[in-house]
């Protein structure tokens, strides 16, 4: 027999659920059971297709630059999964391949395993605490709900009933992201997330690029794709980044102070295009058509 709609506990905001101060884990996962996470609002149809695309799989693949909303959309979507009662998900694990993308090893930085990757792990807890309240996150880290765990731990380990998210997989090896991804075990939830054109390590050694050549077209893996039209953050981040491209063109014999000089005289004096270059012939930067 189906529960009654009197049953279901009553869906409210985060703002409603800050009204009560929270002292242990139990009263966290029970709040995240009342919250109402049909509240999201996605900024475009890369956003929605990313968060859909989670609930059919197994394991997604989330490729795209900062700033689209790649991180927020998966600590949400893992949260949603970690409150919802028929749901068999009972802890989120946070993984990053910090060694590479730091290029300093974290067993020499102070503290446990807590402490030492707490400044990589910024953006997951900040997020978090936008979507659950920042006593709520507390109480399941200190519970042990939420961890985080770098690469190097996971080896020998069977990750059941996790929802479980690799960031910055760009940063990893191929040999790495063989391991993560067979320490998934029964009712598990994978998110592995990455941008290929900002890897910190060598040139054709990255694994997220070797994993989505790979792993394309298997059953319960599916891939989500952002682009710089999808950026949410400022929009500057849009036309910064696109300085960067390969068809963007410095002209090496130009000095840094002539640019300097010619960029204070022509600044307030040319129209500014859609992709944030200067519609001058005197301009020294310009996109290659």
């Amino acid at each position: 027999m189906s529960k009654s709609r009197s049953s279901q506990p009553k869906k409210v905001s985060i703002t409603q659920l800050n009204n009560h101060t929270i002292t242990n884990k139990r009263q966290a996962m029970k709040d995240l059971n009342k919250l109402n996470f049909d509240e999201i609002m996605f900024k475009n149809p890369a956003q929605k297709r990313f968060y859909n695309t989670i609930t059919k799989k197994d394991v997604t693949f989330c490729i795209g630059p900062a700033g689209v909303g790649k991180t927020y959309l998966s600590v949400h979507r893992a949260l949603r999964e970690l409150g919802n009662k028929d749901s068999k998900i009972d802890g989120i694990i946070i993984v990053k391949p910090l060694v590479e993308a730091a290029g300093e090893k974290i067993g020499y930085l102070p503290g446990d395993i807590e402490e030492k990757t707490a400044p990589f792990m910024m953006s997951f807890y900040y997020n978090m605490e936008q979507i659950i309240g920042k006593q709520r996150l507390q109480m399941l880290k200190e519970g042990g709900i939420i961890q985080v765990m770098p690469m190097a731990y996971m080896r020998g380990v069977t990750l059941s009933d996790k929802f479980v998210i690799l960031d910055e997989a760009q940063n990893a090896t191929p040999e790495q992201i063989k391991m993560f991804v067979t320490r998934i075990g029964e009712n598990s939830k994978y998110i592995i997330s990455g941008d290929l054109a900002q890897s910190d390590i060598k040139a054709g050694t990255s694994g997220l690029e070797d994993a989505v050549k790979r792993f394309a077209g298997v059953q319960g893996v599916g891939l989500a794709q952002f682009k710089e039209k999808d950026i949410v953050r400022h929009s500057l981040v849009r036309r910064l980044l696109k300085r960067y491209h390969e068809g963007f063109n410095i002209i090496d014999d130009v000095s840094a102070e002539k640019t300097i000089s010619m960029w204070i005289q022509d600044h307030t004096e040319v129209e500014t295009q859609t992709d944030g270059s200067y519609n001058s012939d005197k301009h020294y930067y310009k996109l290659k058509q």
